[in-house]
This record gives C-alpha cells, structure tokens and sequence, in this order.
C-alpha cells in the first residue's frame, strides 16, 4: 500500500508541475469577470489514503460560474468512513461508579472557500485546476446509552489543490477524475501526520444543470445557466 501511495504521489507531483503553465493570466480573470454569472451546484466523493486506508470524503459545492472557465463556490465536506485505526477507547464512568471503556471513532468536517479555473474545454473534455482551502473540526464520538458524545474536538485548517478531467459522454452524464493532496493542519500531531494525503478520485458526473434545463427550457433559472 505504501508503494502504491509513493506512485500517486508521484504522479500527483507530474501533473501539477504540468500545470503551472495552465495558471490563469490577470488579462484572463478579467475576461472571464465581464461574463454574466450562472449558478452552479456539485456533489462529489473524493478517496483519499489515511494511515494507508481508502476513505471517502462527501462534498457538496454551491457558487457561480463565469464564462464556463471561472468559478467561485462555498463548500461542505465531511469525512464518511473513518479507519478502524483511528479508534480510541474512551473510559467512561457510570452512575454507580463502574468503569466502562467504549471505543470512539474519528469524525472531520469543513466549510471551504473553492475556486475552479478551466484551461482546456472541448465539447466532451474539460480539464480544470480546482482549489479548496477551508476551515472545520476533528473529534471522536462514541455511544453510551442511545447518547452520543463528543471528545477531543480541535479546530483544523485545509488546503486542497488538485487537477480535474472530465469526460461528458451524454448531454447529462460524464466521467471524472481528480488527482491532489489534502493539506491537513492542527494540534494533534498524529492527525497531521496521517490526514495530510493524496486526493484521488474516479466516479460518474452528473450534469445537474444540463437536466434541469431539459425539464424547464422556458424557466428564468434555466436561461440563466
């Protein structure tokens, strides 16, 4: 697994450095702020590697787009299953003075800011250079009763730059993939080592929009997408 992580890492390090060049001119912002805004909504599920374990990672964007190649959004995103490995036993003292030890697994969210530059667009690919850089909570939860209680809960800083290609097989569904490395700083030391890790990720799209328009041609939302 760790072998296999040192070849994402480097691959992760060939596109990035591939796409500095990519980077938006001063000239092309403006070009791209004269456009008339459209809304704009994502759901995603990017995997990422924590202590050498596959996990997912639910996002959900909302903002505006500018010309189809600028974007700006405000995120939610939430770690959906945590390792095992994470665990930690939590003692807990009952009513009558009895020790219990009752296992707590590791929790994350964080709102972000995401901006999303598209320097290549064909009919059915787009290759894109999308940032998040958010701010959320780490914490462990565990059970007792039918109560659920927080522990450790520390506040965290994320930065998320990656590369997107997508494939649009259809007007309302394509392919995706995104490669990048999550950026993971608090004071838990552990945390920092394990959280901070490549971003890989390889599902279906679904072009929300696109089927909306479909639905209603004549409503004022769709004209404005």
């Amino acid at each position: 697994m760790v072998r296999k992580t040192n070849y994402i890492l480097l691959l992760i390090l060939f596109l990035c450095i591939s796409s500095v060049r990519a980077q938006p001119t001063l000239d092309t912002i403006k070009s791209c702020l004269k456009q008339r805004p459209k809304p704009f909504g994502k759901l995603d599920c990017r995997n990422s590697f924590i202590d050498n374990n596959i996990v997912n990672i639910f996002g959900a964007i909302a903002g505006i787009n500018y010309g189809k190649r600028l974007s700006f959004g405000i995120g939610y995103n939430q770690l959906y299953n945590p390792p095992k490995t994470f665990d930690q036993d939590i003692e807990y003292i009952s009513a009558l003075g009895k020790p219990y030890f009752i296992s707590s697994g590791l929790r994350f969210y964080y709102i972000s800011a995401a901006i999303e530059y598209s320097f290549f667009s064909t009919k059915n690919w787009e290759i894109s250079l999308p940032l998040q850089i958010g701010f959320g909570r780490t914490y462990y939860q565990y059970e007792f009763n039918n109560v659920q209680t927080k522990v450790e809960k520390r506040s965290s800083f994320i930065y998320e730059p990656t590369i997107s290609v997508d494939y649009k097989i259809v007007k309302w569904v394509g392919l995706g993939a995104d490669f990048g490395y999550r950026f993971f700083v608090t004071d838990n030391t552990k945390l920092n080592r394990e959280l901070n890790s490549p971003i890989v990720t390889l599902g279906i799209l679904i072009y929300y929009s696109e089927i909306y328009k479909s639905l209603f041609p004549k409503s004022k939302l769709a004209k404005r997408m």
